[in-house]
């Protein structure tokens, strides 16, 4: 071979490699830019505990407040007290400073809910369907609040007053947290040391219960209300 053939294959091989990797950087620019973009639309939707966000707080739940703990009957849409979970806009959480009425309450209506539930804040078609689990809760209650005890007056869906099946009863969860539960299947015995404020409230009582409403009621909700009284502080 001559060397004008050499220096062609030798520029030829040049030129093949400058493409390919020019190639390899446009497409690891385009996955790079795809994983920026997720990781930003993440961000977007887990803000910081009690971050406002076009008029939206992220609510997280602080030792000794009280708040709903809730989950849909698909376990799609909840609230567990932090700022993590679609329900945690503008949720309504109650410090607990002493005997009284109080009031929680949790939304999906909301710009947060229906970007982390339906893809964008104008998706107005989605809402929690049916009830899994329901309680009333006051974080770190064993500490914060140990004699506190709760009595849930009323419960409403969308405004509408739901009638009480049976009476709550509080208990302490855990060693941590105070509990009433208001919906709750799987609750078939009232532990040991529950009361009410009509006194201890021992398995077997009759009148009490871990189900106080029907599910039939949360067949498609956006905002539920608890009303309670404290007493025992």
């Amino acid at each position: 071979m001559n060397m004008k053939k050499i220096s062609a294959v030798l520029a030829a091989s040049l030129m093949i490699c400058t493409t390919c990797a020019s190639c390899k950087d446009k497409k690891e620019s385009k996955t790079e830019g795809s994983y920026v973009n997720k990781n930003a639309s993440q961000e977007a939707t887990s803000p910081a505990a009690n971050a406002v966000v076009d008029g939206e707080t992220a609510v997280a739940v602080a030792s000794g407040q009280a708040y709903l703990e809730i989950r849909d009957e698909k376990g799609v849409s909840q609230y567990l007290g932090t700022a993590n979970e679609n329900l945690c806009y503008n949720a309504v959480v109650a410090d607990i400073t002493g005997n009284g009425s109080y009031t929680v309450s949790i939304t999906a209506d909301s710009n947060g809910y229906r970007t982390m539930v339906g893809g964008n804040a104008d998706n107005y078609s989605v809402k929690p369907t049916g009830l899994m689990y329901a309680s009333l809760k006051i974080k770190n209650g064993a500490s914060a609040c140990p004699s506190a005890v709760m009595t849930i007056d009323s419960i409403e869906v969308d405004g509408t007053k739901l009638p009480l099946a049976a009476k709550n009863y509080t208990f302490i969860e855990n060693k941590t947290d105070i509990k009433s539960n208001i919906f709750n299947e799987w609750a078939t015995m009232i532990p040991a040391g529950a009361v009410s404020a009509e006194g201890a409230v021992s398995d077997g009582a009759a009148g009490y219960s871990s189900v106080l409403v029907s599910k039939d009621a949360f067949a498609s909700w956006t905002k539920v209300t608890v009303n309670f009284t404290v007493s025992g502080l």
